[in-house]
């Protein structure tokens, strides 16, 4: 008994050349769709290292820049809580001039003394209370870097600002109005 094999060389090498040609094909889809020139560890595994490691050090520079943004919005906020205190200040050095002219009344004067007393409510509500997502903008807790506002309404007509760090923990400003 004989056996027999045929075999088409041609063939054979035709459906090779298919093979391989539709595998590089695939491979250029591949890249031309993601936009990258490797794909895959096999194209170039030192380059799809470095690779790797860039991506790595570009996320975590979009995340401090986030961070920096986020401090920027907590500034932000910040001066504005202090601008608008600021203005409240101001409004107090007005009252004060207005109650010591001589031709208010007392009646008038009550009236200013009212509205000191509600601007000083103010500015305490507002510098113990504004926070921006659960963070304290201005710390009034006596913490170790705590900036305490204190306004007299005493008759004084001063404002005490004590900074724990300035002048070496004795650090202190005073305003007069």
């Amino acid at each position: 008994m004989s056996l027999s094999i045929n075999t088409n060389i041609a063939a054979t090498r035709a459906s090779q050349y298919l093979a391989s040609n539709h595998q590089n094909l695939q491979k250029s889809l591949d890249r031309l769709s993601s936009g990258k020139r490797i794909t895959g560890p096999a194209d170039d595994a030192g380059g799809l290292a470095v690779s790797m490691k860039l991506e790595h050090s570009i996320n975590g520079l979009k995340g401090i820049a986030n961070g920096i943004s986020n401090g920027v919005s907590l500034l932000q906020v910040q001066d504005g809580v202090l601008q608008s205190v600021a203005d409240m200040v101001t409004r107090i050095g007005e009252l004060k001039s207005m109650y010591d002219d001589v031709s208010k009344s007392s009646t008038d004067q009550a009236l200013y003394d009212n509205e000191l007393q509600d601007l000083g409510a103010q500015i305490t509500q507002i510098v113990t209370n504004t926070k921006l997502n659960d963070v304290v903008l201005i710390d009034v807790a006596g913490s170790a870097d705590a900036k305490v506002v204190q306004l007299d309404t005493s008759g004084s007509n001063t404002m005490t600002i004590t900074d724990a760090n300035f002048l070496g923990g004795a650090g202190m400003a005073k305003l007069v109005l």
